[in-house]
């Protein structure tokens, strides 16, 4: 038996068929059609590119031109706000000496003058700072704890804070220091995980007690302790500083970090920058 749908679905193929086989007939056989699209979209495809690099190009412009309003501007939403106050900027053996300038470059502005700069020792030999600073009953037993080389760093902290032992700090702590940090108030601590770092080793562990224990003896001491890191900087560290209470800037090489850690020496509190730790870009401005 016929099957008259499928008979008329067959005759339908058929003159498509032959309809898209004149089309390409046609198509191909006409040369100057071709090069007429084909110019055509070359044309377009130009303009579009051109176009693309003038919007980029005025988009630069536009980011220079703001960039150095905040320039310009900066100092002056900051100026007299930390007059006259000593600034501290330490950090950990592998913290970028670009974030350490970043300190100073929020801070100046503002009046205060950055009077120390430190960095820790990657390895610290924490028998010999105890016997150096005469503390040496914190680390009683065979084998060191995180619990004693934490008891160790405040003990160095609160000494560093108040000035004392300079030459064991120099010799045994720190690794980089330069400046008197004699009198000094106002502390941005800026750490760095080494890359590749085994952080359930049990150097490591050792080293993480001590590094909390400095940040832990230097606020006993300071008015004020700010955490700071910038944007790039992995892993974060803004959940090690609230750990010891600090106040954190995670975008501390742009000028939105600068203002926020100006605003923290002056009282602010809180977590500002990008991250999503953040709580804000920056602190609100009290009425």
């Amino acid at each position: 038996m016929i099957d008259f749908r499928y008979h008329a679905m067959s005759l339908v193929a058929v003159f498509v068929a032959l309809a898209v086989g004149l089309l390409l007939g046609v198509t191909i056989g006409d040369t100057n059609l071709l090069a007429s699209v084909q110019g055509n979209l070359e044309e377009s495809l130009k303009q579009d590119v051109n176009e693309a690099r003038q919007e980029a190009s005025d988009s630069r412009d536009a980011i220079e031109r703001q960039n150095d309003f905040i320039a310009s501007a900066y100092p002056q939403l900051v100026a007299q706000r930390l007059d006259n106050q000593r600034v501290a900027t330490i950090g950990s053996a592998d913290t970028a000496q670009e974030t350490l300038r970043s300190v100073s470059r929020a801070v100046e502005p503002a009046g205060a003058d950055v009077r120390y700069i430190a960095q820790l020792l990657e390895k610290p030999q924490y028998k010999k700072i105890a016997s150096a600073l005469d503390v040496a009953d914190l680390l009683e037993g065979d084998e060191l704890t995180p619990r004693q080389t934490d008891q160790l760093g405040r003990a160095v902290g609160r000494r560093l804070a108040r000035g004392r032992d300079r030459a064991t700090m120099r010799r045994l702590v720190f690794s980089r220091l330069s400046g008197d940090i004699v009198r000094v108030r106002l502390v941005a601590y800026a750490r760095q995980v080494p890359e590749g770092t085994d952080i359930v080793s049990a150097e490591w562990k050792l080293f993480d007690g001590f590094e909390r224990g400095v940040v832990a003896g230097l606020t006993q001491q300071v008015e004020r302790v700010s955490g700071v890191e910038e944007s790039t900087t992995e892993p974060t560290n803004i959940e090690w500083y609230n750990s010891l209470g600090l106040s954190t800037v995670d975008d501390i090489q742009e000028f939105a970090g600068f203002y926020s850690l100006v605003q923290i020496f002056d009282g602010a509190k809180g977590d500002y920058g990008t991250k999503r730790s953040a709580e804000a870009i920056v602190p609100q401005v009290a009425r």
